[in-house]
Parts: C-alpha cells; sequence; structure tokens
C-alpha cells in the first residue's frame, strides 16, 4: 500500500518520471513456475488421484480405468493392505514435461533415461505418453509396484530386489532378457548380486544383464520357497526389525550368499545348452522370425489401443507415437533418489 501511494505521488510530478522507472525496474517480478503449463485436468478412483496435460485424456482413461484391478492385484501377489489416502498420478506429453515436473515437485536428480517415475515416500507417480500406449501402461504397472513395495519395505530393500519385484508384477521374463540370462551365465558373466544392490551399470549390455538377473532372481526365490515362505519376507521387511541379508534367512532359512549360488549353479545346469543348440545361423534365423511377428502382433495392438483412446478424446499426437518396448539403460551409476527407493522406469 505504501508502495502504491509513492508511485502515485510521483506520477503527479513531470521530473518524478526517471525516479518511476528506477522503482519499477526494482520492484519484485512473480516468479515463473518450472512446469509453468496449462492447467492439468483430474479424476479419482477409489486409491489413486490421477491428472494430465490437456489433450491426453485417451491415454489417461486407459490407466483409470484399469487401475483398481492392477492395483488389487500387485498389493494381493505382496500380501498386503493399501493405507489411507489416494496415490498421485500425473501423466505429462513427453519426457523433457515429466523431469522438469519431477524436478520442480520432488526435487533430486531423476534420470533422464526413465520412462516413468515413483516416489514411494510421497505416494506419487509420474508418466508420459511419448513411451506409446503398451508401454505406458506397463510402466503404470511398474511404479505402481514400487509405490506398494515402498509401503512394506521403507527403503531396506536393495536395488536388484525392489526392480526384480517391479518388473515381475509389471511386465515378466521377456524372450530377450531371457537370452540375455543364459549367455551370462553359460560366459560365466553373471554380475553378483551385491554388486546391484545400489545401482545397475551404464552400458547397455551389462545393465540388461542386471534387469534380467533381478526379475529371475525375484521369481526363483518365490518359485524355490514357496508363496508363502517369499510373503513372510516381505512381512518381516514391513515389519522394519531386520535388515534385508538377515530377513532373508530368516524367512528362506539359508544366507543370501548361498541361494545365490545355488540359482547360479541352476542356471547353468538348466539354460547352458541353449547358446550350443542356438548356434549363429540358427539364431539369427530364430531372431528375426520372432521380430517380425512381435512387430506384427504390437502393430494391431498399438491399432486396437488407439482405436479404444479415440473413442474418449480425439489425440492428435496418437498416430506419431513410436512404441517403445524395453526399458532403456541407464547412462551412468547413481541413486537418483538419493536414498528413497528408486524405479528403473
Amino acid at each position: 500500500m505504501r508502495m502504491g501511494r509513492l508511485l502515485r505521488a510521483l506520477a503527479r510530478c513531470s521530473l518524478a518520471w526517471p525516479v518511476l522507472a528506477v522503482l519499477l525496474m526494482a520492484a519484485p517480478r512473480p516468479v515463473r513456475a518450472a512446469d509453468d503449463s496449462p492447467e492439468l485436468e483430474a479424476t479419482q478412483t477409489a486409491h489413486y488421484a490421477f491428472a494430465w496435460s490437456p489433450g491426453l485424456e485417451g491415454f489417461a482413461r486407459t490407466l483409470v480405468d484399469d487401475a483398481e484391478a492392477q492395483h488389487a492385484r500387485i498389493y494381493a501377489q505382496l500380501g498386503a493392505e493399501a493405507p489411507a489416502g489416494r496415490t498421485r498420478v500425473t501423466i505429462l506429453r513427453d519426457e523433457q514435461a515429466m523431469l522438469a515436473f519431477a524436478r520442480s515437485h520432488y526435487g533430486g536428480r531423476p534420470p533422464e533415461w526413465a520412462a516413468g517415475l515413483a516416489y514411494p515416500a510421497q505416494r506419487a507417480i509420474l508418466l508420459h505418453v511419448g513411451v506409446g500406449p503398451d508401454q505406458l501402461e506397463t510402466t503404470f504397472r511398474h511404479e505402481l509396484s514400487h509405490v506398494a513395495l515402498g509401503d512394506l519395505s521403507a527403503d531396506r530393500v536393495p536395488r536388484w530386489f525392489s526392480e526384480g519385484v517391479a518388473i515381475r508384477q509389471s511386465e515378466g521374463l521377456s524372450l530377450q532378457r531371457a537370452w540375455l540370462l543364459t549367455e551370462a551365465a553359460t560366459m560365466n558373466a553373471l554380475l553378483p548380486l551385491r554388486d546391484l544392490s545400489a545401482g545397475f551399470p551404464a552400458s547397455g549390455a551389462r545393465a540388461g544383464v542386471a534387469y534380467a538377473e533381478a526379475v529371475h532372481f525375484v521369481g526363483y526365490l518365490e518359485g524355490e520357497f514357496g508363496a508363502a515362505r517369499f510373503r513372510d519376507l516381505l512381512g518381516r521387511l514391513r515389519d522394519g526389525d531386520e535388515d534385508f541379508a538377515t530377513a532373508t534367512e530368516s524367512a528362506f532359512g539359508r544366507p543370501l550368499g548361498a541361494i545365490e549360488a545355488d540359482w547360479q549353479a541352476a542356471l547353468k545346469v538348466r539354460w547352458g545348452w541353449l547358446p550350443v543348440i542356438f548356434g549363429s545361423t540358427t539364431l539369427w534365423s530364430l531372431g528375426a522370425l520372432v521380430l517380425v511377428l512381435a512387430w506384427r502382433r504390437r502393430r494391431r495392438q498399438k491399432a486396437q489401443r488407439l482405436d479404444v483412446m479415440r473413442s474418449h478424446e480425439a489425440v492428435d499426437m496418437a498416430d506419431d507415437i513410436e512404441v517403445a518396448h524395453e526399458l532403456e539403460a541407464p547412462r551412468r551409476l547413481h541413486d537418483p533418489y538419493d536414498g528413497r527407493p528408486p524405479t528403473i522406469h
């Protein structure tokens, strides 16, 4: 108020315009938010609050319609009950918008290669539609698993376990990952799990092996010891009285290192013959056939999903989307979440 009266008084004086100009230049200006963008549209389900950028309703509705079913499945598999309140899911147009939103609202250094981000402590998930319709759904399931596991583990699980559970719940062991794991086992090139506790390799091939190991070993634990004892492990992590190694030995009756050694030996026995049978010529022929069939199947699925999205809203950018089928490898080894449960998507 005092500043306003001063400016009006100066304006009455013809000699005051230079002073007025200086005051205006020195006056504080409104700060533009880092995610300054059109207002998000929103809707809610029983456990999720969805928000999305204008023009993305078709993509959002696909997730909204299936959210509660996926929620029930994932939490049931983990033997957990969802806490009170809703998890916020924000859907943005591209990777740059998602990363800017993450930095503005949650801080830290989110990985530039991420297809999605999960913040279990804040009960928040960030997604972008640039990955395409199919991968968007997979990424949502992956991040939902991270949030659910975050409720159980409270930051005490190693990176490989968190990623293994999330991949297992969202997509399973793909043919490409199975082959990478087979090749690494045959060549004695498996990565020790202790080396994957904080982060994964920066190179694409080795990172692929790390993800394959993570999802397969988590499946091995549940298959070898049974679903009940696997849930016992999760319950011990939820209770918080034991660290991961102690909880693993208590649940399965054997040290983690011994279980890992048995798993590696089983891989070599069960899958070690595959590279011998499938020589280079046969492998390339089989790979070409698989790629052609997968491309045709994905193309049909993409067309079907885009038709569903258009029934909700005309999405101008939908025809230009390139479907991404695999996770991109991290460019460097680091913990982008500063000690919070990380997510690869």
